[in-house]
């Protein structure tokens, strides 16, 4: 019976000098103290403007979805699936009652619906009369 082979050491995908590069461009983004109150202005502003953090109205698009934090505390997840949109039935009359179709209405032309009215001719206004 063969062993399997042992895993592969980790080896990262930056190179040792990008690596201390990426490192320190990522420390001169934190934002300072003096940076944080208007950071927390924005935030405060999307809120009250959008009802979302700034955060999640990036998420959100990017991936086309409604996320938010809020529905985290709702225990939901972060982004709500995406709403699939279900065709109306078209109902037409029939002999004596109401055929309701999902799908094509079969017939050519299609009759048509329930609440659709015949388009009618203008009708003219009264004759004036003259006196």
């Amino acid at each position: 019976m063969r062993r399997p082979a042992p895993p592969l050491p980790f080896r990262p995908m930056v190179p040792r000098r990008l690596s201390g590069l990426l490192l320190a461009v990522l420390l001169a983004a934190l934002p300072s103290c003096g940076a944080v109150v208007p950071l927390a202005a924005v935030n405060g502003v999307s809120l009250m403007v959008t009802g979302r953090a700034v955060p999640d109205l990036v998420v959100s698009g990017v991936t086309g979805r409604d996320c938010s934090v809020a529905y985290l505390d709702a225990k939901e997840r972060y982004c709500r699936p995406e709403q699939v949109a279900v065709e109306q039935p078209r109902c037409t009359r029939s002999l004596g009652s109401v055929d309701c179709w999902t799908g094509p209405v079969p017939g050519n032309p299609p009759p048509r619906e329930v609440g659709q009215v015949l388009p009618t001719a203008p009708r003219e206004p009264w004759p004036e009369r003259i006196l």
